[in-house]
């Protein structure tokens, strides 16, 4: 006779973790980039920037499709808020400018950097005897992630 047995979570790979969470930072720094850069150019030069830093946040949205893969509470909690992650056969292509939001969507893409450092800076603190600690931050930290998406999302 087989027993049921209840699942174990699986245990989450804390290096992995930190490394897609440093990746995110580097898609969001060279997005962020871009966009520093499309301020000062005019004309075609600013649509390839323009168009290069969509292409930096899609990144970035594969990177959180990724996350989101191994943390089910990020997962969770970006359905929660709606956020959508990227579907090719969704997208229909709208031509949108970051004209009056470049500097908005620069401070939203900052708070995402720091976001993500606060990732890698809790999932350090996994073993240490801060485990509420951890808990609740990670929560929070996971909304605040999600709603800034959202915004950013809506944007580009």
């Amino acid at each position: 006779m087989w027993k049921r047995r209840e699942r174990k979570p699986m245990a989450v790979d804390i290096d992995h973790m930190k490394v897609l969470n440093q990746e995110a930072i580097e898609q969001l720094e060279l997005m962020s980039t871009a966009l520093e850069a499309s301020e000062l150019a005019t004309g075609t030069m600013r649509d390839s920037l323009d168009t290069m830093a969509e292409n930096h946040w899609h990144s970035y949205m594969d990177i959180i499709h990724m996350l989101t893969m191994h943390d089910e509470d990020l997962a969770a909690t970006m359905k929660k808020l709606g956020t959508g992650l990227r579907d090719e056969e969704d997208n229909e292509y709208v031509e949108r400018k970051f004209a009056a939001n470049r500097e908005l969507l620069l401070l939203l893409l900052l708070a995402l950097i720091r976001r993500h450092q606060r990732f890698i800076h809790l999932w350090a603190l996994r073993g240490s005897p801060m485990i509420d600690y951890f808990k609740e931050s990670m929560a929070m930290e996971r909304e605040h992630m999600s709603e800034i998406v959202a915004i950013i999302q809506g944007m580009v």
